[in-house]
């Protein structure tokens, strides 16, 4: 299942809602739901059931588990069903059930995470980092805690962003990068969580960009308390275009990423040689502390996938996207913050 928040203009105002992308349309989760409970004939009570158990926001979806799963799977039938008479399928008052891409504004799939942790899971990608970056010796480059355990840092919940924001180069900085990633959305509240049951406790997966500034980085780190205002600023962490359930990413070790600057080929190459796995995260993370549903995790990018790893600089008015396999594109226009 391929779930997405979006952002629709009603005569009411805007409002977010929860949807699926399938039969080639935006599906209303929520409402589509009320339409199928709808045909028994009760529909106060086909509104307060479909509300309880699909409700309009990405949290308290994924909250419902396998009961939340398979009322969407039901309603996204439903409209299916609707769809093969040729019109667009209404609601039992006349509200719509679908909406076509360009009526929208999609939002990160979780537009206000309770937590973001952004992991360096490939650690070829933290080594080419203190060469090229922070001129670190060979001999320093890979301390070794670093092998031993999974490093993270968390970024601030305020800098979220979605595939229709614009990405707002700041004022301070003269050099802004990308990094895209792979980022995992817990599904199941847990603490001292094992390995072995990590994998239950993940909800999907979507295409996270972790901007950064790489003037600003290098001085913050010498502070030794990991970036600052150098990684934390409106729109640095950009996710979407969707959240692909976990069921239908069952092998993520080897997935197909590529970047593009302005639609040229900047990187093509695969997520893999892991360091560590999101289960070994979510198991670090958890100790004594609980992971809550809707916790955002982030797996680092694959070594020469970044801007300053190939020494390739992006500028104002640059459209970066990533391609991931088995998610899509995420694509973003880079506006240069005016002082």
């Amino acid at each position: 299942m391929r779930l997405v928040t979006f952002e629709v203009q009603t005569v009411l105002g805007r409002f977010e809602r929860l949807g699926a992308l399938g039969h080639d349309t935006i599906v209303d989760l929520t409402s589509s739901y009320v339409a199928y409970l709808a045909q028994s004939g009760d529909l106060n009570a086909a509104q307060r059931a479909a509300v309880g158990v699909v409700p309009p926001d990405m949290i308290g979806f994924l909250e419902g588990a396998a009961v939340s799963r398979a009322a969407a799977g039901a309603a996204i039938d439903y409209v299916g069903q609707s769809l093969t008479s040729g019109s667009a399928p209404l609601g039992p008052e006349g509200e719509r059930l679908t909406f076509d891409r360009n009526e929208v504004r999609l939002l990160a799939p979780v537009p206000r995470p309770p937590m973001l942790r952004d992991g360096i899971l490939i650690l070829d990608h933290y080594r080419v980092g203190m060469e090229r970056l922070f001129k670190i010796a060979e001999k320093d480059r890979m301390p070794e805690a670093a092998k031993s355990m999974p490093v993270f840092w968390k970024p601030s919940r305020g800098s979220v962003a979605g595939p229709d924001d614009d990405i707002l180069w700041p004022k301070y900085s003269e050099r802004l990068d990308y990094e895209f990633e792979l980022g995992m959305y817990i599904g199941k509240r847990g603490k001292d969580i094992s390995v072995e049951r990590a994998w239950d406790h993940v909800a999907g997966y979507t295409i996270f960009n972790d901007l950064g500034l790489r003037d600003i980085q290098p001085a913050e780190l010498t502070l030794r308390m990991g970036p600052a205002k150098a990684k934390d600023f409106t729109t640095s962490k950009v996710m979407g275009p969707c959240l692909v359930t976990a069921d239908e990413m069952p092998d993520l070790d080897g997935l197909k990423l590529i970047v593009r600057v302005n639609d040229e080929i900047w990187f093509d190459g695969a997520i893999s040689g892991w360091s560590f796995t999101f289960a070994e995260l979510i198991a670090y993370v958890s100790r004594d502390e609980f992971v809550e549903v809707g916790d955002f995790f982030g797996s680092g990018p694959p070594a020469y996938s970044v801007g300053f790893e190939i020494d390739r600089w992006i500028k104002p008015g640059d459209i970066v996207s990533c391609e991931i396999e088995g998610i899509g594109v995420l694509s973003n226009r880079i506006v240069r913050a005016e002082a």
